[in-house]
């Protein structure tokens, strides 16, 4: 939704607005977010398509859609609820997959190089 009114002034037209790039053969590219609105004095202005922030300039609404974003959810937000004993028991069961890992790992990087070894010899 865009501004119906901007300043007292009616909005007349609601308009894509033209990026300054163009796409491959210079056809026009548009924003998406951003809306060219005509008032009723026949003056334009820049609208965020997702409320009605207006603008006299398209580059002063981009900043301006981070506010419509949603947040990014912290990753360890519920390791700072845990007590210290669960935190360390989480601590001591990563060392142990890591560790496991990287057994595997050596496991299968042996199984590689032998592998090749045989395919070497039954191709000579």
């Amino acid at each position: 939704m865009t501004a119906t009114q901007v300043n007292g002034l009616a909005v007349m037209a609601d308009e894509p607005t033209l990026s300054p790039i163009t796409g491959p053969n210079g056809a026009p590219i548009y924003w998406r977010q951003t809306r060219t609105l005509l008032l009723e004095d026949e003056t334009k202005v820049f609208g965020c398509v997702h409320c009605d922030y207006t603008a006299d300039n398209p580059h002063k609404v981009r900043p301006h859609l981070k506010v419509h974003r949603e947040p990014e959810p912290e990753p360890a937000a519920g390791l700072y609820d845990l007590p210290l004993s669960d935190l360390l028991a989480r601590v001591a069961e990563l060392e142990k997959l890591t560790a496991d890992r990287d057994t595997w790992k050596r496991r299968a990087l042996k199984a590689e190089r032998s592998l090749a070894t045989m395919r070497r010899a039954l191709n000579t």
